[in-house]
């Protein structure tokens, strides 16, 4: 099950990720949280794009629902089998707040890039206290936080991005948009920024990510301004069984940076699978069971 993270669509993570998981041998499911993709989206007309919510709690019932009515029917059809997880970013934060307060059983875990933190921490206090004025006391939730805006040409230029050092994959993305302008999603509102701190104050304690008992693999990029890996360490060693890697010379998006980087991360991924999971070899031919399109759940 693959947890997609913000602004990213299905297409764009199907089209290599998503292929490569399933020439390994595995069923792959693909969760794309409502606000995004072609997900139902909580505003409408002019600000569709804005990427917008009230509360994350919304993603995690979400997750749960997902889970038992997508996966876990998928999983009984097949003799075999053990569930896996992915989350990048968002996706990352998703999967862990899921796991934390409802156990399933999941084999493990591997996550890229995971948003435990985001701004660093005195940035994370202030952001609370201004978001909170701003949308309690302004009545601006649904306003773009500051710089950021909708989709645009500047989302689209390859030099200096933040995401990858790939130039090719980099433009998957564009490839996309331009034909299906559906798909774009733009920046966060003062609501989305206000609900994400509100749920990064409930996962960073000891008392929340101990409880998490599946294996973990944490990826991050040597590069990464998005979510910096010094900021995610502190809390990603409060998880039980945790395995932390950096990855040399990747930015934020790392199965989606060049091919050397991406296999230093699928090195770490398969070693994780096979020795924690108790997998073994996975590379037989499969088939792409699901392509989960999340509306109006």
């Amino acid at each position: 099950m693959v947890v997609l993270g913000a602004r990213e669509f299905i297409e764009k993570k199907y089209l290599e990720i998503g292929n490569e998981f399933t020439e390994k041998g595995f069923d792959v499911i693909i969760y794309e949280p409502r606000g995004q993709g072609l997900s139902s989206r909580f505003l409408s007309g002019d600000m569709r794009q804005r990427n917008h919510i009230t509360d994350f709690d919304i993603h995690i019932e979400d997750l749960k629902e997902v889970y038992s009515n997508i996966v876990k029917p998928h999983v009984k059809k097949l003799e075999s089998s053990v569930v896996l997880c992915h989350g990048h970013s968002l996706g990352g934060h998703i999967l862990l707040r899921w796991l934390s307060e409802n156990d399933p059983d999941i084999a493990g875990v591997f996550l890229t890039a995971p948003m435990i933190s985001i701004l660093g921490m005195a940035a994370h206090m202030v952001s609370y206290g201004v978001s909170w004025a701003s949308v309690c006391m302004l009545d601006n939730e649904t306003e773009y936080f500051p710089m950021n805006h909708d989709f645009g040409d500047e989302d689209l230029i390859f030099a200096n991005n933040p995401l990858t050092g790939d130039e090719e994959r980099f433009k998957v993305t564009e490839n996309f948009v331009r034909v299906h302008p559906d798909l774009v999603t733009g920046g966060v509102t003062w609501g989305w920024m206000l609900s994400a701190v509100r749920s990064l104050s409930v996962m960073q304690s000891w008392a929340y990510l101990n409880k998490i008992k599946t294996p973990v693999l944490s990826l991050s990029g040597e590069f990464d301004t998005v979510v910096p890996h010094v900021e995610i360490l502190p809390f990603l060693n409060m998880l039980p069984d945790v395995r932390i890697e950096t990855i040399s010379g990747s930015r934020h998006d790392i199965l989606n940076e060049t091919e050397a980087i991406r296999q230093e991360a699928f090195k770490h991924i398969d070693e994780f699978v096979n020795e924690k999971c108790g997998i073994g070899t996975y590379s037989s031919p499969h088939y792409l069971e699901s392509i989960l399109r999340r509306r109006g759940i």
